[in-house]
């Protein structure tokens, strides 16, 4: 079996340099290979490597170096690759029907507005999920929903439940008008919280179930960003191979305890950058300078997706952990947020569960996630929930496919 090699340098980068030939004086690729990637060996000549590309981003085949003086840039490893991507199902839902080009996405944290869920409270299977959501949370979210005040709805442990539970109004609104598009989905996804609203819709946990995971999630994440100085950024306009070097200075300014990670990957050049406060601040004018079209400072409780959510990620694994006995392979795909692969209907539940205990503190990427979607075939799409946060970026990712677009709003 040929060997494999683990991408170690390059974090300060944003990946290391790949060069289209043996020659170190080669043209070299516009796309650096990222850090953490694992590529097989092709060839390998003194300190180069012909690699061809197994995990990570970048070049698919190339040539790097693997190291320079006093520093491996690639190390041989006993990692295995991911398993190749499952085909399409042929049946999906509960009546394992064919699927639709249909593709019903959920959002996060963020979409959440005073007055959400007033147009759809009294529709019967609403209704329900409001009566018992009032003995699992312990309070009335509907009336956090409607009455707020804003801030309140805000804090990471009431917007959770509640955009969760708007997620699934949503669906419920589809359903009644077009049951066949909600049924023979091809995909669920949800950015961040609303993966696990996706979770949920695909039948992966019961509603009951859904909502303690998500409670947990809400107060853990609050209590980790309380715990130290945090800080998100959104910034538009940069490469990520521009941006990620800004990202490493600036935590590397800090001190051992900076941090500052591209969070979210949202559209083409649009991410939110999470961190700690004083490396936040170091990067808001540094991503002006190298040309951002906007580097501001969000209003979310922490650095959500980062390595200080690790906290909050312990405690929601071995709540999954406890779960897991009740939960069920997807009747549809759901395209998963931290590795931009889906999960299939009959998977092995330990598949959904790895990616469930790695979202907090992963990368969130959307806009991939979006792309493999409409390369798989997904050609109507569905955003059930508050706001149209997800339709604005669709129209970044895809404009064509932004026009087959359709909100279902509650």
């Amino acid at each position: 079996m040929a060997q494999i090699w683990e991408i170690v340098g390059g974090a300060d980068k944003g990946g290391i340099l790949v060069r289209e030939g043996e020659d170190v004086k080669a043209k070299a690729t516009e796309d650096r290979l990222s850090t953490g990637a694992l590529v097989e060996e092709i060839e390998l000549k003194g300190e180069r490597l012909n690699y061809k590309r197994l995990s990570g981003t970048g070049p698919a085949e190339g040539w790097i170096s693997i190291k320079l003086p006093g520093k491996d840039l690639a190390v041989k490893t006993d990692k295995k690759p991911p398993p190749p991507r499952q085909p399409k199902p042929a049946k999906v839902g509960p009546k394992d029907e064919e699927p639709l080009p249909v593709a019903i996405f959920f959002p996060g944290q963020g979409s959440q507005y005073v007055k959400m869920l007033e147009n759809v409270k009294d529709m019967p299977k609403v209704k329900e999920m409001l009566d018992k959501s009032k003995d699992i949370l312990g309070y009335d979210v509907l009336e956090i929903c409607l009455n707020g005040p804003e801030s309140k709805l805000e804090e990471t442990k009431y917007c959770q439940p509640a955009m969760f539970i708007g997620g699934l109004a949503g669906l419920e609104k589809l359903r009644d008008e077009k049951p066949d598009r909600v049924d023979r989905a091809a995909v669920f996804a949800g950015l961040s919280l609303g993966e696990y609203t996706a979770l949920c819709a695909a039948g992966v946990m019961t509603f009951e179930d859904g909502l303690k995971l998500v409670k947990l999630r809400g107060e853990a994440m609050q209590e980790a960003a309380t715990a130290t100085k945090q800080l998100m950024l959104s910034v538009a306009g940069l490469e990520k191979k521009v941006l990620a070097p800004l990202c490493a200075e600036c935590a590397k300014a800090e001190g051992p305890d900076g941090v500052c990670t591209i969070a979210n990957s949202l559209f083409p050049n649009g991410y939110s950058v999470g961190g700690s406060e004083k490396a936040i601040n170091l990067l808001q004018p540094k991503c002006e300078k190298a040309g951002a079209l906007q580097a501001k400072v969000l209003k979310t409780g922490g650095a959500f997706h980062t390595k200080l959510m690790q906290p909050a990620q312990d405690k929601l694994s071995a709540a999954i952990d406890e779960m897991l006995p009740n939960m069920k392979s997807p009747k549809h795909t759901v395209w998963m947020n931290a590795t931009a692969e889906p999960v299939r209907p009959g998977c092995d539940l330990a598949d959904v569960v790895a990616n469930m205990k790695t979202q907090l503190t992963s990368t969130v990427e959307w806009e991939q996630s979006v792309k493999e979607m409409i390369e798989e075939g997904c050609t109507e799409f569905y955003e059930c929930g508050p706001m149209k946060q997800m339709k604005a970026m669709m129209k970044r990712i895809d404009a064509k496919m932004w026009k087959n677009m359709n909100n279902i709003e509650v």
